[in-house]
């Protein structure tokens, strides 16, 4: 069972807490929480690429897709081969080069994550967190009702179970 908790924290942030019950229902440690968060144009916000090798990218810099020409803010790089974004317009590609605006910056993308967040706030076993953080240069989110779609797997090869939630939030 998926139980999920969203709340505003201001005009741009947003906080989504996700529950992992096991049958019994026990708090448990799945194999991965991948979560996806879509404004009312149904336009994904913000999401994970996969990179071929590790490259000075830097935070807060727009990365851009040289094939599929999708762009996205550049959150973080929690490691060597991956990308956190915020705000991303269009599709990235697999294969395709990705580059920031800083001279020599660019890599391939390995593989997508179907720009899914893998969340890494875990909080305790069976809590993770996730903000949604529009950016310091951004204007309020959008007003309309925004959705979520998570996946809960557990397993990691062909077998594995995944288990699909889905959120809603309406900003005024």
């Amino acid at each position: 069972m998926i139980k999920v908790v969203t709340e505003f924290l201001d005009n741009a942030t947003v906080r989504v807490v996700i529950y992992v019950y096991s049958e019994d229902g026990v708090l448990t440690a799945p194999t991965a929480v991948n979560i996806k968060v879509f404004d009312p144009d149904g336009l994904q916000k913000c999401g994970n690429i996969s990179v071929v090798a590790s490259a000075s990218f830097t935070a807060d810099l727009v990365v851009t897709g040289g094939t599929s020409g999708a762009t996205g803010y550049i959150t973080s790089k929690p490691d060597a081969t991956t990308l956190e974004l915020r705000e991303i317009t269009g599709t990235f590609v697999d294969g395709e080069t990705v580059t920031d605006a800083t001279p020599g910056t660019s890599t391939t993308t390995s593989a997508l994550l179907g720009i899914d967040i893998i969340t890494s706030g875990l909080v305790e076993t069976g809590i993770y967190e996730y903000y949604y953080h529009m950016g310091a240069d951004s204007l309020a989110m959008d007003s309309g009702r925004w959705r979520g779609e998570i996946a809960v797997v557990d397993g990691v090869d062909e077998d594995a179970i995944t288990s699909p939630g889905s959120f809603s939030f309406k900003v005024r």
